[in-house]
Formats: structure tokens, sequence, C-alpha cells
């Protein structure tokens, strides 16, 4: 028992960076390590449209949807909802804190704050974005 608790405590994520930047050292594609990869991942399960992913369909956000609607304090609501289930269905690595949606009617966006843990990671994370209606 007490090695499985040791063993998710050196748990180390990666994944490759998305930028394709190329490491100088061995001329391979970047990497990101913990919770680097994590955030590329809740950036991209936030970003992908429905139906987007050929083999996974039910990947998908609906916050594209969403952004054409008009923009309201209910909607706000909602965007916090639809990025909770979202993050609780296709991301297990990842323990909710908090989601802040603010409307920012001037600039036509919602800015979203994202606070939370990585599994495995002592220190709280958080994600800032604006969504817009375009990428």
């Amino acid at each position: 028992m007490a090695t499985n608790t040791k063993q998710r405590k050196n748990r180390v994520y990666k994944d490759i960076d998305l930028s394709f930047n190329v490491n100088a050292l061995s001329g391979d594609i970047g990497k990101k390590l913990d919770a680097n990869a994590i955030k590329q991942s809740l950036m991209n399960l936030l970003m992908i449209e429905p139906y987007e992913r050929k083999f996974h369909p039910e990947l998908g956000s609906p916050l594209s949807e969403l952004l054409f609607s008009h923009m309201t304090p209910g909607l706000e609501q909602s965007i916090k909802i639809v990025i909770g289930q979202l993050i609780e269905n296709f991301e297990p690595r990842v323990s909710i804190k908090d989601i802040g949606v603010r409307a920012n009617y001037e600039n036509q966006l919602y800015e979203v704050g994202i606070h939370y843990l990585v599994i495995g990671v002592d220190q709280p994370q958080g994600l800032s974005l604006n969504l817009t209606r375009l990428r």
C-alpha cells in the first residue's frame, strides 16, 4: 500500500509541446511535463469543437455555441457549468477548486479563470484565458 502512495507522488505527466519547438540538444520535438502538460491538455479540451476528433466524437466543447449567444449573466453561469463538466468528464488528473467567468461587454469576450490541483503535484495551479467568438 505504501508503494502505491509513493508512486503517485512521483508521477510525472508528459506530453509533446504542441508549439512543435525543437529541443536544441537532442533535435527532438520539445515536451511538456507535469503541470504544464495538464495546462496544455485543459486548453485543448476547452477548444476542441464537437466531432473534431474522428475517433472520439464524445470529445468536444459546446463553448463555441455559447459564445455566439447574447452576452448575459446567465450565460456566464452556463459557461462555468460547461467548463466544469468538461474537466470532470475528460481530465481525471485534475481536481477543480474554482472556476470564475466574467463577461467583458466592452471587448465582447468572457474572462475565465480556473483554479485546480493536479493529482500528484503539491502546488495549486491556475489557467486564465479569454473566450471570444473567434479562436
